[in-house]
């Protein structure tokens, strides 16, 4: 996670260089449209929880031993256990009350790759999961302002909250007979939200370049227990919370 929040030092370094900058920078138009897109990092919340279950003995009217329910011990998984490769991306249209406060709306889609990975046991045997990719698309507004007087370089903070549409999320398991496909969350809208620093260089009146990033926080899916509970795997589908990093390339066409 540290190395990760290092993405943010150069974000700072310019803003402290900029941030006193003032006058000198070219009209800006009433309105403006962004196009934006980078990796993003998973730095809290859990994607999965544990859970463990043991066999029950019995002894039936003949004096025969039952067994019923599953011996599992299910470890929770992190974002970074189970995907790989996240990408954000997102297109904001702004309306600025002057060169550097605005409000604004975005669109935003974000993705990752589904990993393979050990879940613990069930059973007595290593039960291994493959998850399905990761995928949401939101809609959010916001508010920004700058940090100094508009210049030819400037920096942004970004406040913004919305909602997002989650997509079913599933694993693909081994070792559990007769069952090859677990749902974890149902297809669900989460709240979202997030604050976010840019460092942005005017080099035309009607066109900009910067560099993004900060956090977005979203709420957990809604848990699919169709067959986890059938499992006796209650609990595994307990988190899904997120905040990722992303660190965005933009550009800026204003009109």
């Amino acid at each position: 996670m540290s190395k990760r929040l290092l993405c943010f030092l150069p974000l700072l370094f310019l803003t402290n260089g900029f941030a006193d900058e003032e006058g000198g920078g070219p009209d800006i138009s009433n309105w403006s449209i962004t196009i934006k897109g980078g990796p993003a990092y998973p730095v809290m919340g859990e994607f999965t929880g544990s859970t463990a279950e043991q066999t029950t003995t019995t002894t039936d009217p003949d004096g025969n031993e039952v067994i019923t329910g599953n011996a599992a011990n299910i470890q929770a998984l992190s974002w970074d256990d189970a995907y790989e490769d996240f990408l954000d991306l997102a297109v904001e249209v702004d309306f600025w009350e002057d060169a550097t406060r605005s409000l604004y709306l975005g669109i935003s889609h974000t993705r990752a790759t589904g990993k393979t990975t050990s879940l613990g046991s069930f059973n007595g045997s290593q039960l291994t999961a493959t998850f399905s990719d990761y995928s949401d698309t939101g809609i959010y507004a916001g508010f920004r302002w700058g940090l100094g007087e508009g210049s030819w370089i400037k920096s942004l903070i970004s406040v913004q909250a919305g909602g997002a549409m989650v997509d079913n999320i599933e694993a693909n398991v081994t070792s559990i007979p007769n069952v090859s496909q677990i749902p974890l969350y149902k297809q669900t809208t989460v709240f979202s939200g997030g604050v976010f620093l840019s460092v942005i260089i005017t080099p035309l009146d009607f066109f900009e370049i910067g560099i993004e990033s900060g956090l977005r926080y979203q709420t957990a899916p809604k848990a699919d227990d169709s067959q986890v509970s059938l499992l006796g795997l209650e609990g595994i589908n307990s988190e899904g919370k997120l905040g990722l990093v992303p660190v965005r390339i933009l550009a800026t066409f204003k009109f």
